[in-house]
């Protein structure tokens, strides 16, 4: 348990590193900040533009906002600029002033004026004109009530009619009075002076003492709420270029977190075009590569690595080659300097004109093996696969290779199996790698080595197994795990006759040609110390995979 939670908290760090490291997170990360700026700008415009609205044309709504700061007497919240341009004055049930926004309210709005003063909620007057008798204008003032639930119902509790001098001439309101004030009757429908509405909002405090706030607020004509939108539509366009700006600086940020984020894959790239070896890359967390970028790092670093294979490879051809060149010319060069001068006596023309036509064939099975190397790795090379019967290639190339095991000293055994074993074979390119396996067996091991060649189905359906097996020496370890790679050979002192290690490279590329595989087996059954098996589809199945491939 305790394995498996340390496992859970490794994987949790590396998702939590991958993230971090994650060119996209930092890019969302950045949008993330840039919508916020924007939502920023774009509410801060808005609260600016409502903040216009609200001070130009305030309330009794604004002034309720402010509730429990009234309930309490402290009327220093009303001085805020949403509530500039009102006058408010605030009594308490003896009339005396207890606020004043300024000292125009102060003088302007009396205690005398609050009965005459519409309510903001409860009973408020409604005025209308009509023609009396004598054609003359009249007003008729109603003192209504809102009954019901949400107080929808209206309910006249008094009335009068007053006339064009504003003579109370019927009804009960305003009784014991002849006449308004031209003051007065602005109060009672609701404007306080030419430009402004004024109500009254009764309230108790928090201490259950009466209170009356007194309110009057700029009329909203349509010049002025033309002029607030004027100033609100400038504002807005103040946001544009500050919204542009915001924009212009996200993109380059994100530019520059791109380019950051590229730069390591820049320096590979300029580290490898440099001349000479291609340099070893450093890891892609050590590097700094973004998560995205990693496999495309992963495989330039692997594509690096194979250059400096490739030139390792190379570095080791022309070694090889000016090793195993060098010898045989050296020594056909010294022979036929003798001949030249005259210094070869005639009883030893004979064994002298002989090491000089073995050193020429060496050099040219030397070229020749390099030759056929090189022709099977040019990407145009194509072989021809014709159907064969595997026993029947097998059988072939080990009665060619018979008269050199002789030679060594081996004993070459073969092994064709009982049934037939179709495959597609280039037989040339079959030959090829057959006869360098055997070659490989009895040149670099004792007199006396025992190497079999077999036939037989392979480990999987539809397969066959060519191997080639030889009781000698075996393969060291080191040189096992690049057996099959160019220039490698058994022995890494590369004497004189070691061979040019391009055999077993000839035999991996063939098997490839031919649609197989070839491998060195770690533990060979007993007798045999080394085993190379080579695995071919069989015909139908090389057929039909072509088939596939060329559809």
């Amino acid at each position: 348990m305790a394995r498996e939670g340390g496992a859970d908290r490794g994987s949790l760090r590396s998702a939590a590193r991958a993230l971090r490291g994650s060119l996209a997170m930092r890019c969302l990360a950045l949008l993330g900040v840039y919508a916020l700026v924007l939502a920023g700008l774009l509410g801060g415009m808005g609260a600016l533009v409502d903040g216009l609205f609200d001070g130009a044309f305030p309330s009794m709504g604004t002034v309720l906002e402010y509730e429990g700061e009234l309930a309490d007497d402290r009327f220093g919240a009303l001085a805020t600029s949403r509530l500039s341009n009102a006058l408010i004055v605030v009594f308490d049930a003896d009339g005396r002033c207890l606020y004043a926004s300024s000292e125009r309210a102060a003088e302007r709005v009396s205690a005398a004026d609050l009965a005459i003063i519409g309510s903001y909620a409860g009973s408020s007057y409604e005025v209308f004109e009509e023609a009396g008798e004598d054609g003359e204008v009249r007003y008729r003032v109603m003192l209504c009530a809102y009954d019901g639930a949400g107080g929808t119902a209206r309910r006249v509790v008094d009335w009068c009619v007053l006339d064009a001098d504003l003579k109370v001439v019927e009804g009960t309101l305003f009784s014991g009075r002849e006449r308004l004030t031209r003051r007065e009757f602005g109060l009672i429908r609701g404007l306080y002076g030419a430009r402004m509405d004024i109500s009254r909002l009764d309230y108790a405090t928090s201490s259950g003492e009466s209170r009356t706030l007194v309110l009057a607020t700029p009329l909203v004509t349509e010049e002025a709420y033309a002029r607030i939108a004027d100033a609100a539509s400038r504002a807005w366009l103040l946001a544009v270029p500050a919204a542009l700006a915001i924009t212009a600086v996200a993109a380059l940020l994100m530019a520059r977190l791109v380019r950051r984020s590229a730069r390591p894959l820049d320096r590979a790239i300029a580290a490898c075009g440099e001349p000479g070896v291609a340099p070893e890359l450093p890891d892609a967390r050590s590097a700094g590569v973004p998560t995205e970028l990693v496999p495309i790092y992963e495989g330039f670093s692997d594509l690096m690595a194979r250059l400096r294979s490739a030139r390792d490879d190379q570095a080791r051809m022309v070694a090889s080659l000016s090793h195993d060149l060098k010898t045989p010319l050296t020594v056909m060069r010294g022979y036929a300097q003798a001949f030249c001068e005259g210094r070869v006596p005639p009883e030893r023309e004979g064994a002298y004109h002989r090491v000089i036509l073995e050193r020429a064939v060496a050099a040219a099975e030397l070229l020749e093996e390099l030759s056929g190397y090189a022709r099977t790795e040019h990407p145009d090379f194509a072989p021809e696969l014709v159907a064969s019967d595997a026993r029947e290639l097998v059988a072939g190339t080990v009665a060619a290779a018979r008269p050199l095991a002789d030679q060594a000293g081996c004993a070459l055994e073969v092994d064709l199996g009982l049934r037939p074993l179709p495959v597609l074979a280039d037989a040339r390119l079959f030959r090829r790698m057959l006869l360098n396996l055997v070659e490989n067996a009895v040149t670099h091991n004792p007199p006396g080595t025992r190497v079999r060649v077999s036939c037989a189905p392979g480990p999987r359906a539809r397969t066959c197994e060519v191997s080639v097996a030889d009781t000698g020496e075996g393969v060291s370890p080191e040189v096992a795990d690049r057996i099959f790679d160019p220039f490698v050979t058994r022995d890494a002192a590369r004497p004189s006759g070691g061979g040019t290690g391009l055999g077993l490279a000839i035999v991996r590329r063939a098997a490839e040609l031919m649609g197989g595989s070839v491998l060195l087996r770690e533990r060979p059954a007993a007798p045999w110390a080394t085993e190379f098996a080579v695995t071919l589809p069989l015909a139908r199945e090389s057929a039909s995979a072509n088939a596939e491939g060329r559809a």
